[in-house]
């Protein structure tokens, strides 16, 4: 009895019994058990306690009056399904029981009441409250644990660890939201990575911490502050007009270029680059054109977007070529047109210069050029001079001219060129000697040493080198002649006007007398008249190329 009033001497009941004699006896054996006893005569009445009050146990008899336990017992499970319920009856009748298991009480206490039956079914339920209290109890403590972490990380996931301040996923957040016209600076460090490989990245981040409480100190405070790279915090107002956000970037500007940050015996002096953009939509976007378009003129320069601006028109361009330029290569519709090279002294077509043509949704041939440069902005280009490679070899089966493929720095710092040069002489069964690779002249110029010994080494596997547009870029000629190349092709920009240009003519005869000292031949592109051929061959150049003599041809001659 002890233990069993342990185990429920904090426990609430309500005890329902019509007849008065058995619920006075029996209440005072619950009085000395529990922490509180409240009693009902009838079902009705032991409802309307229920309604107001919560007990860990309802005991109740089931004939009675007005309403009989089990109706009660049905009320309070549709109430609370989980409340732990007991029946006291001196019905042993099967039909009873049943139905009241269905109702979902919890055990039975048969009468005449015995006091073992009693302590061994009041133990059973009470363990029961107790484990689910006890359940309870760590679900509780469980869900706060969970919302309390869910709540930091929420936290970490909008906070910036170095600063404290929020940072770019809550700015994106917020941008979603936007309910009004804002404006934003975006400030960006200029030259940051080569201050983090100068001094370090950990002293970078003590340079980022002090800008960014210089930053915090020097802007009111109804504005939103951000870092949202390594280098860029982002300031958002709406509360401020354009000229107010220019007037606040200047004052920053300025104070920034004369902070000094000193640290372990260091001492650094930066500046920064600020966009300003303003709106309501593609803010985050309109920023970063800007700055952009800052950063192209310079650093330490405060610049404020522009609708159509260049940066913007080429990403309009990217966004309409691009599925075009993926069907293009998947589907293989680029094709090699052939203009021909004539060899001045023969008066004779001696070799082809294949030139790359595409096949549009409608089928007609067009130039690349619309779009050349958003395939070399999305690297598209190595699989353009693939296609043109193995359709430009394939159409040189079956003759022996001589045929020139252009080769750009995209395909040099691919790496991919010499094996699959090699894989496509033995497929078609081309002489290298056959094969020329035409090169921009700024690839010989400033080209990076792995690309120029690419090239080098092709050269030793018999292909011809050929520097093309000559004269236009930065003419190394040092550079030209060490890597002995076969040809050179003069711009088209001087031979066009090379009959009435004499600045024109002067430097045509200077490359063709540097390239015949060095053992290259020379070849003049862009030769459209009789008059200009004239010239070409007075000064004695070997080989000329253009409509004069034919236009790009889809089949050779």
């Amino acid at each position: 009895m002890k233990k069993l009033k342990k185990l429920v001497e904090k426990l609430n009941i309500l005890y329902v019994e019509d007849e008065e004699s058995s619920r006075e006896q029996l209440s005072e054996v619950f009085n000395l058990l529990f922490q509180s006893v409240d009693t009902a005569f009838d079902g009705e009445d032991a409802l309307a306690q229920y309604n107001n009050k919560a007990y860990d146990i309802v005991i109740t008899d089931i004939n009675m009056p007005k309403m009989s336990g089990l109706e009660l017992i049905k009320k309070i499970k549709i109430q609370n399904p989980s409340q732990n319920i007991i029946i006291i009856s001196a019905h042993n009748n099967a039909e009873y029981l049943l139905e009241a298991i269905e109702t979902g009480v919890d055990s039975f206490i048969i009468k005449p009441l015995q006091m073992d039956q009693l302590i061994l079914v009041l133990s059973k339920v009470s363990n029961q409250i107790y484990a689910q209290k006890l359940s309870d109890r760590y679900n509780q403590q469980l869900e706060k644990a969970i919302e309390e972490k869910t709540a930091k990380l929420a936290k970490q996931y909008i906070t910036d660890e170095l600063t404290g301040f929020l940072n770019r996923n809550a700015l994106l957040k917020a941008s979603k939201s936007l309910e009004k016209e804002q404006i934003m600076l975006l400030v960006s460090v200029d030259n940051f990575d080569s201050i983090n490989i100068t001094y370090g990245y950990d002293n970078g981040d003590i340079i980022i911490k002090s800008l960014a409480n210089l930053i915090k100190n020097n802007i009111p405070n109804n504005i939103e502050l951000y870092r949202i790279s390594s280098d860029e915090f982002a300031l958002v107002s709406s509360a401020k007009t354009l000229q107010e956000m220019q007037a606040i970037a200047q004052k920053l500007q300025e104070n920034i270029l004369q902070y000094q940050i000193t640290f372990n015996d260091f001492s650094v002096k930066i500046t920064v680059t600020i966009a300003i953009a303003q709106g309501d939509k593609n803010l985050i976007k309109n920023a970063y054109i800007a700055l952009k378009e800052a950063q192209k003129i310079g650093k330490n320069r405060i610049h404020i977007y522009q609708k159509n601006s260049p940066i913007e028109v080429l990403q309009l361009r990217i966004q309409k070529y691009m599925p075009k330029l993926r069907r293009i290569i998947a589907k293989k519709y680029v094709v090699p047109y052939f203009q021909p090279i004539i060899q001045n002294r023969t008066n004779t077509i001696e070799k082809y210069e294949c030139l790359a043509r595409v096949i549009d949704d409608d089928g007609k041939i067009q130039s690349p050029f619309e779009f050349i440069d958003i395939a070399e902005l999305t690297g598209m280009i190595p699989d353009i001079t693939r296609i043109m490679i193995d359709k430009s070899f394939k159409a040189f089966v079956d003759n022996k001219y001589e045929f020139s493929i252009n080769i750009s720095e995209y395909d040099l710092n691919d790496g991919y060129l010499e094996e699959f040069l090699s894989k496509k002489l033995k497929q078609y069964n081309i002489d290298v000697s056959r094969v020329v690779l035409e090169v921009l002249e700024g690839i010989s110029a400033i080209g990076a040493k792995k690309s120029l010994e690419q090239l080098m080494n092709l050269k030793r596997k018999g292909f011809s080198i050929a520097i093309d547009d000559f004269g236009v870029q930065n003419s190394n000629f040092e550079r030209v002649h060490s890597m002995q190349v076969d040809y050179i092709k003069i711009d088209g920009s001087f031979i066009k006007n090379i009959y009435k240009d004499q600045k024109s003519y002067n430097v045509v005869k200077t490359i063709n007398d540097f390239g015949k000292s060095i053992g290259a031949k020379i070849i003049a592109e862009y030769v459209h008249s009789q008059e200009v051929q004239d010239i070409i061959l007075e000064v004695g150049i070997d080989y000329s190329q253009g409509y004069y003599f034919s236009k790009p041809l889809r089949e050779l001659q």
